[in-house]
């Protein structure tokens, strides 16, 4: 847009499967969040199932939150992150909305989010804008061995936070990626420049860095908003030092795959440096005794990427999104 500080109309989404709990959390925050000036605020839930499930939910937050955003349903059944997603653009697109902003259904938006967000587009020349991501405190529930898990999850959010903080302006991310849990678009990224999620990539994850990627390599400005917070909820079931090395793995096999096609003289310099990997992890488990909370994830994030990225030439793919983890 060439006037940003004329009246905009804004879509917040996000995609749900099977999170009833989580979503009525994230559409509660919803509807405590502050309203950015000369702005129209609807909210929309696409729900990516065979089914209806997670309607009831939806509905019984009513049309209007207190607020006075909008709340709105749509159902895509076919199955894949990218399809939700895209779903997504093409409501926003169909009501006239200006942007487009995602967040996830595991989180809540802190209540100055969406004002912080709008008021860093407003600021900047960038048509794409990403902000941190920060760990929710524990239930209570967790067992110790997940309370540490949890501590160095926070921990490296935190550290990406500081990094982006460094990095990254409002017009420029510095190299820091922008990813749909906290992402703020102009619509007409899919309405002009023909970008949408890459709907190949149904269950492997990965779809939002690649646009990211694509939208930088066109040549449009991005940029990073360094206070407008989401707070993730981080289930038990993801506490596991089992689960963070698979998800090391999938990210990282889907990370080299897309570099393998793009930049694939990189791409082997990644294979290559495995065995610098195998000597990081023997030094990461020396420091673990040391600096636990933070040691922890990186000896599992790195043990992942190590077996994702040597399994490629042995076939493996990851789908890392077929199977959904929280409540």
């Amino acid at each position: 847009m060439n006037d940003r500080s004329a009246f905009l109309k804004i879509t917040v989404a996000t995609l749900t499967r099977q999170r009833p709990e989580m979503l009525a959390a994230l559409i509660q925050s919803w509807g405590e969040m502050q309203l950015p000036p000369d702005c129209a605020v609807r909210c929309l839930v696409v729900e990516n199932d065979s089914e209806a499930f997670s309607e009831a939910t939806v509905r019984a937050a009513g049309d209007v939150l207190p607020n006075g955003a909008g709340l709105e349903y749509v159902l895509e059944t076919e199955p894949g992150i990218p399809f939700g997603r895209n779903r997504a653009a093409q409501v926003a697109l169909q009501d006239g909305s200006d942007l487009l902003c995602f967040v996830d259904d595991d989180e809540v938006v802190a209540s100055d989010w969406l004002e912080r967000l709008v008021a860093g587009y407003r600021g900047s020349s960038a048509v794409l804008l990403g902000a941190p991501l920060r760990a929710a405190g524990p239930s209570g529930q967790e067992t110790a061995l997940q309370r540490l898990m949890l501590r160095n999850i926070s921990n490296r959010y935190l550290d990406k936070e500081k990094v982006a903080a460094r990095k990254a302006t409002l017009n420029d991310t510095g190299g820091v990626t922008i990813v749909t849990n906290n992402w703020l678009g102009e619509t007409r990224l899919f309405s002009e420049t023909g970008l949408w999620f890459d709907e190949a990539m149904r269950m492997t994850g990965g779809t939002d860095a690649k646009f990211y990627a694509q939208v930088v390599a066109a040549g449009l400005p991005v940029g990073w908003v360094p206070d407008a917070f989401v707070y993730e909820t981080i289930p038990p079931g993801r506490l596991s030092f089992w689960y963070q090395a698979a998800r090391g793995r999938d990210q990282a096999n889907t990370h080299m795959r897309r570099k393998l096609e793009q930049k694939p003289a990189r791409a082997l310099v990644g294979f290559l440096s495995a065995p610098l990997r195998i000597l990081a992890l023997l030094v990461l488990a020396l420091l673990f005794p040391f600096q636990p909370d933070r040691r922890l994830i990186q000896i599992a994030r790195t043990a992942g990427w190590l077996v994702g990225v040597l399994g490629i030439p042995l076939g493996y793919k990851s789908a890392l999104y077929k199977k959904v983890s929280g409540h």
